[in-house]
């Protein structure tokens, strides 16, 4: 085999000078292997003696633990921004509101004024 080309899945692993001690393995076994590896924990794969230990069991599980507290992790964040989008949009509805009871009074206020000038001058004229 030339270096670069693409194995055969069927060919034995031993075949492969690289992989001499994995004599017998097909390289769709060892592939398979690699694909259900947990690779946070590559330092206990990185001889390949580790998958001679695997090949009369069953597969390794998909969700490992580690999966599962980034799984949980992503919910909480995930529900976090929803409730902080929820807090932001409260927050903006109150701010609004404020600033349009703010304009309300302002406009009250200044009705206010001119009906208390209107009625010093009437006060005067009576006078």
């Amino acid at each position: 085999m030339m270096p670069g080309q693409i194995p055969d899945p069927s060919m034995a692993a031993g075949s492969l000078p690289c992989l001499g001690p994995l004599a017998g393995i097909s390289a769709t076994t060892l592939t398979d292997q690699l694909k259900l590896a947990d690779f946070r924990q590559l330092g206990t794969m990185l001889s390949p003696l580790h998958f001679l230990g695997r090949l009369g069991k069953r597969p390794l599980a998909i969700k490992t633990e580690m999966d599962e507290d980034d799984d949980r992790r992503k919910r909480r964040r995930d529900k976090n921004k929803v409730a902080a989008a929820r807090c932001r949009n409260k927050k903006k509805e109150r701010t609004d509101f404020l600033q349009r009871e703010s304009e309300r009074l302002e406009v009250v206020n200044s009705d206010l004024k001119a009906q208390i000038e209107e009625l010093r001058m009437e006060r005067q004229q009576l006078w």
